[in-house]
C-alpha cells in the first residue's frame, strides 16, 4: 500500500527541481565573489595600465569608496529584481520567472566582458543583480511550495548552498583567470551559467500550490504526484485545496504594501518583524565584508605583492570559500537535529567571537590567527546565519503572503549588503584594525533577537506556525509558545482547519522548550 505523501522526506524529484532551481542561485554567487580575487587588478591596476586592443587591462577607480559602489551595485539589482519578480511570481509562475530572468546574465555578462568604462561595468553589475534577485525570491518560496514537512530542513539551505557553490567554484577560476585580460573571461561565464538555467529550467514542474491557487487543479495533481512518486497523495492534495479555499474566502494574494500596513486576515506583524530582522542581521554580521574583501583583509597580514598571482591570500580566499560550503551542508544537518533558533544564537555568537579575535590579530599582524579567524567566522556563519533566514518566509507565512514576505526580507537583506559595500571600505579607512568591532556588536545584538523574538518552525506545518504567531509582535518564550511533538493524525487535522485554531496541547506529545530548539 502507498503511503501518504505528507510522512515522505526528500525525493528524487524534489531534488532534481531543486538543483534546476537552484543554478539562479549559484549565479548569484559567482557574481559576490568574482570582484574579491581580481579585486586588486580591477581598482588598483597593480599588473600594469595598457590597452588589448580596445579594452583596457583594469578599471582604474581611485577611491575606496568608488569600489565600494561598485561591490555594492550588485545587491542594488538584486533589490531591484526581488522587488520586480513579486507581481511576476503571482501572475506567471516559478517556471516563467525562474527561466526568463535568468536571461538577464547574459546581457549583464556582456556589459562586463567588453567593458571600457567604470558606469558600464557599474551597469553590468546591477544587471546581473536583478537576475540574481529575482531567482532567490523565487527559488526560496518555490522550495517551500514543493516541500513536505520533513524535507524542508533539507530544502531550506538550497539558496545558501547554491550561492556558496558558485562563491567557491568563481574563486578557483579566479585564481587563474584574474591576471588582464583573463578577468573579462572570469565575467563573461555568468552569462553561459545564466543560458544554461534558461535551457534546463522548463523541464521542472509548477508549483503545485501556485497551480491549485490559479484553479488549475488537474495539472496542479500531475505535479505533485511527480514530487511525490510512488506515495498517495489524495488527503495531501485535498488539504492544499481547502486550504487555499479557506484563504480565498479570507482574502487573494496580498502585495508588498497592504502587507506592510498590516492589511491582511491574519495579523503577520511577528513573521514581518522576524524575516527583515534575520535577513538585515545575515548581513550586518559581516560575512559580506569577508566575502567580498577577504583577499584584502589577509594581505594586510600576509604582505604579499597583489600582482604576484595568485597571491597567498587569494589562494587562502579560496580555501575559505571551500569550508564554506562544507559546513553549509553540515549546518543543514544539524538544522534537522537541533533546530532553528539554536543554531542561530550558536552562529551569531561564534561569529561575534571570532570578530574579537580578528581584531588583535590584524593589530600585530599574526597572519596565522587572522586566517583562523577568518576561516571560523564564515565557517559559524555557514551554520546557521548563512541558510536559516533565506527559509523564514516560506516556514512561518500563509500562501496568500508568502510572495510579499520574501520579496520584502530578501529586498531587505539586498539594500544591507548594498549598505556593506559601500560603507565597509570607509569603516575600515577609519576604524583600521578595530573595524570588526562593529561586526561583533551587530552578532551580539542579533544572537539576543533571536532568543526574544525567533520561534521555532523545525518540522512544523506552516499553517500551525502562522496560527500560534499570528497574534503581533510578541516575546517566544514560556510554555504557551512551546514546540510539542505532534502525531500524523493530529497534524492533519491541524492543516484542515488552515490557522483559524491556535492550539495549545496535543495528546501524546511531550514538551520540548523553543530556546532548545
Amino acid at each position: 500500500m502507498p503511503v501518504d505523501s505528507r510522512t515522505l522526506g526528500l525525493t528524487g524529484f524534489q531534488a532534481y527541481c531543486m538543483a534546476l532551481a537552484a543554478i539562479g542561485s549559484f549565479n548569484f554567487g559567482w557574481n559576490i565573489g568574482s570582484v574579491n580575487i581580481p579585486g586588486d587588478v580591477l581598482q588598483n591596476c597593480v599588473t600594469g595600465r595598457k590597452y588589448y586592443g580596445p579594452f583596457p587591462s583594469c578599471i582604474y577607480v581611485g577611491s575606496n569608496v568608488a569600489w565600494g559602489v561598485i561591490t555594492g551595485s550588485y545587491a542594488l539589482g538584486a533589490f531591484l529584481g526581488a522587488v520586480l519578480s513579486n507581481p511576476v511570481i503571482d501572475r506567471k509562475g516559478y517556471k516563467f520567472t525562474l527561466t526568463w530572468f535568468a536571461l538577464l546574465n547574459v546581457a549583464g555578462a556582456l556589459l562586463l566582458s567588453l567593458t571600457t568604462k567604470l558606469p558600464q561595468f557599474i551597469v553590468g553589475r546591477v544587471v546581473v543583480g536583478v537576475a540574481a534577485g529575482a531567482a532567490n525570491n523565487a527559488l526560496s518560496t518555490y522550495v517551500s511550495d514543493i516541500a513536505t514537512p520533513r524535507s524542508r530542513t533539507v530544502m531550506g539551505g538550497s539558496v545558501q548552498v547554491a550561492t556558496n557553490m558558485g562563491i567557491m567554484v568563481d574563486n578557483a577560476v579566479a585564481l587563474g583567470l584574474a591576471p588582464p585580460p583573463r578577468w573579462r573571461v572570469l565575467f563573461s561565464l555568468t552569462g553561459a551559467f545564466g543560458l544554461l538555467n534558461f535551457i534546463l529550467f522548463p523541464f521542472a514542474r509548477e508549483s503545485p500550490k501556485w497551480l491549485i491557487s490559479k484553479g488549475q487543479l488537474e495539472e496542479a495533481r500531475i505535479s505533485l504526484a511527480k514530487f511525490r512518486k510512488g506515495a498517495c497523495i489524495d488527503d495531501e492534495f485535498n488539504e492544499m485545496v481547502e486550504v487555499d479555499r479557506l484563504n480565498k474566502e479570507r482574502t487573494n494574494n496580498v502585495n508588498v504594501w497592504e502587507l506592510v500596513c498590516g492589511r491582511t486576515p491574519d495579523n503577520l506583524r511577528h513573521q514581518l518583524l522576524c524575516v527583515s530582522s534575520l535577513l538585515f542581521f545575515q548581513q550586518f554580521s559581516g560575512i559580506n565584508a569577508v566575502i567580498f574583501y577577504s583577499t584584502s583583509i589577509i594581505n594586510q597580514s600576509t604582505k604579499s605583492n597583489p600582482a604576484d598571482i595568485p597571491t597567498l591570500a587569494q589562494i587562502l580566499s579560496f580555501l575559505i570559500s571551500v569550508a564554506a560550503l562544507v559546513f553549509t551542508v553540515l549546518g543543514m544537518g544539524l538544522g534537522a537535529y537541533f533546530g532553528r533558533r539554536t543554531l542561530l544564537i550558536f552562529s551569531h555568537m561564534m561569529m561575534a567571537i571570532f570578530s574579537a579575535v580578528i581584531v588583535p590579530g590584524t593589530i600585530r599582524g599574526v597572519t596565522a590567527l587572522v586566517v583562523t579567524a577568518v576561516f571560523c567566522f564564515n565557517a559559524f556563519f555557514n551554520i546557521g546565519v548563512g541558510p536559516i533566514p533565506w527559509a523564514t518566509a516560506g516556514e512561518m507565512t500563509p500562501r496568500y503572503a508568502m510572495t510579499a514576505m520574501s520579496g520584502i526580507g530578501t529586498g531587505i537583506g539586498y539594500v544591507s549588503t548594498f549598505a556593506i559595500g559601500v560603507l565597509f571600505p570607509a569603516i575600515n579607512n577609519w576604524w583600521g584594525n578595530y573595524t570588526f568591532i562593529f561586526f561583533l556588536c551587530w552578532n551580539v545584538a542579533a544572537a539576543i533577537f533571536v532568543y526574544f523574538f525567533v520561534p521555532e518552525t523545525r518540522d512544523r506545518p506552516i499553517e500551525e506556525t502562522v496560527a500560534k504567531h499570528s497574534c503581533g509582535i510578541h516575546f517566544v518564550l514560556g510554555s504557551k509558545y512551546a514546540v510539542i511533538p505532534i502525531d500524523h493524525k493530529a497534524e492533519t487535522a491541524q492543516l484542515g482547519r488552515a490557522s483559524t485554531a491556535d492550539e495549545s496541547l496535543l495528546d501524546g506529545g511531550s514538551y520540548y522548550s523553543e530556546l532548545s530548539g
